[in-house]
């Protein structure tokens, strides 16, 4: 092919800004997108501010991790990456893994799609080195570099050693770990390693919450590092294991973020898989969520709330052998969890004590246990119950408290917490909590606090959550929730800071 003068300079200088900046060589692809009925090949969608970002920092990490919403096209984004970083560069050895070899086999034949469809006016196919490829193998035989798909495996990988390894949605793999511990040692000589995936409770959860080498799956790195530099953006770098962390949640795209959206591609969907595939949230948990309208977006926020002096703090309390109390505060009309305290297998008198020894140190200002705090527990606490340390209500009472008993009926409880959840104030939503200072409450909100999977089978007016972990905090959450809602009402203004009229246990 012929060009003149100017041209092939102009040519030759966009060829080097591709083989500089991999973000050009975006602006020269066609994808396929097969959901798409009326334009199934379409122009790579670079100007997305999320695909320019993660485009910039890919080059620079060589350990990412990716946890995703779907159709979010971070697999073809990464595909691109690898394909320009194979292309023009000598001696590059890449491994695309998937669950099945017939999965990282539709990996390679994506490469040789961009490469068949690539926008001549922008890079010409003289330009590009020569290309071959059969199952599974992408080769540029000139340049020594090629592309190889892999079944995800314990020894799949271990004699290659590899310039970059594309592990995609590596939470759904059976052997992650191994496959991880095998192919590791081959990228210790600078080759890098991507994760992208969905995700669900497993090994791809420990690698993007630095838990590795830690038998709690739940411990996450603290929000004080966590960066949001666009809108669905959220990133980090691991304290541990050094990967760097871009949480990619469907928001970031601005064609996602209408409520029409949302309402369109969650229709006949369980919330369980809508969670889990689109709001990126790690465990899978069977039946109906009791509190369908919590919203990470709306009542989650960042950094923990602090407490406001001259309002007092709130506590409810839900004893037993696995017992728990959430700290809550009132702020006009929001209502902000400030803490939670959980613990197993402990009883009340030596659960009271701790947390109160706990609100001490974290809240000194409120000191004066009737005066600034009030204390919520379960109507059935006045009753000896199995801690077998007397009843729960003399147990707080002996403490200088004064315990007041909620509302009898779950669902009167179940209620007032929905009431905060729908209810949005001038301020913002009426209910809002941090992950970090209240993970299981958060985990309950997400899925966890759930009726039986055969809930529908039972009377409806018998039907309760599952007792477990999840079940205690938003017991005392319930408690808190409802007695603001009575003493509000009985007093028709904000909570009285000395005299509540409530029910003393």
């Amino acid at each position: 092919m012929s060009y003149p003068s100017e041209s092939r300079r102009e040519l030759l200088d966009r060829f080097a800004r591709i083989r500089k900046d991999p973000i050009e060589f975006l602006r020269c692809i066609r994808t396929q997108d097969q959901a798409d009925r009326t334009t199934p090949i379409k122009p790579f969608p670079v100007d997305l501010d999320y695909i320019r970002l993660y485009s910039q920092i890919w080059p620079r990490e060589r350990f990412l991790a990716v946890p995703k919403s779907r159709r979010m096209i971070m697999t073809w984004t990464n595909i691109c990456l690898y394909l320009w970083d194979t292309m023009f560069n000598v001696g590059r050895a890449q491994a695309f893994v998937s669950k099945k070899e017939d999965d990282s086999d539709e990996l390679i034949k994506r490469c040789v799609f961009i490469l068949q469809n690539l926008d001549e006016r922008r890079l010409p196919k003289e330009l590009i080195p020569k290309w071959e490829d059969k199952y599974g193998f992408l080769n540029f035989p000139e340049i020594n570099s090629n592309i190889r798909g892999f079944a995800q495996g314990a020894d799949q990988l271990r004699q290659f050693t590899f310039s970059g390894i594309l592990a995609d949605e590596m939470a759904f793999w059976e052997d992650a770990q191994k496959m991880y511990s095998g192919a590791f040692p081959t990228l210790e000589g600078g080759g890098r390693f991507t994760a992208v995936s969905s995700g669900a409770p497993g090994f791809f959860k420990k690698l993007v919450h630095d838990t590795i080498d830690s038998g709690d799956d739940n411990v996450s790195v603290p929000q004080s590092i966590r960066k949001y530099p666009i809108p669905g953006i959220e990133v980090w770098r691991n304290p541990k294991n050094k990967f760097f962390v871009f949480q990619l949640h469907y928001s970031a795209n601005p064609h996602k973020r209408s409520s029409e959206w949302r309402a369109a591609a969650k229709s006949g969907m369980p919330l369980a898989q809508w969670n889990q595939e689109y709001e990126i949230q790690w465990d899978s948990f069977a039946g109906m969520p009791v509190y369908p309208d919590f919203d990470s977006k709306r009542h989650l926020i960042h950094e923990p709330p602090r407490a406001i002096p001259g309002l007092p703090l709130l506590r409810g309390w839900d004893f037993g052998l696995t017992p728990a109390c959430i700290v809550a505060q009132l702020v006009e009309d929001q209502l902000f969890v400030l803490r939670e305290y959980t613990e197993t297998n402990m009883g009340a008198e030596r659960f009271s004590e701790k947390v109160l020894s706990a609100c001490a140190v974290e809240f000194p200002g409120w000191s004066d246990p009737r005066k600034n705090w009030r204390d919520f527990i379960d109507p059935s606490g006045a009753f000896r119950k199995d801690t077998d340390e007397g009843t729960c209500a003399k147990i707080l009472d002996g403490h200088g408290l004064l315990p007041i008993s909620g509302p009898v009926a779950f669902e009167a409880r179940r209620k007032a917490v929905e009431y905060f959840l729908l209810r949005q104030t001038k301020a913002g939503p009426a209910f809002q909590v941090c992950e970090s200072t209240a993970p299981i409450l958060v985990r309950g909100f997400r899925g966890g606090y759930r009726y039986p999977e055969k809930a529908s089978e039972i009377e409806p007016a018998k039907i309760r959550p599952v007792k477990d972990e999840h079940s205690h905090p938003h017991d005392g959450l319930q408690y808190i929730c409802s007695q603001v809602i009575l003493m509000r009402s009985r007093h028709k203004a904000p909570i009285p800071v000395l005299n509540y009229g409530g029910k003393r246990a």
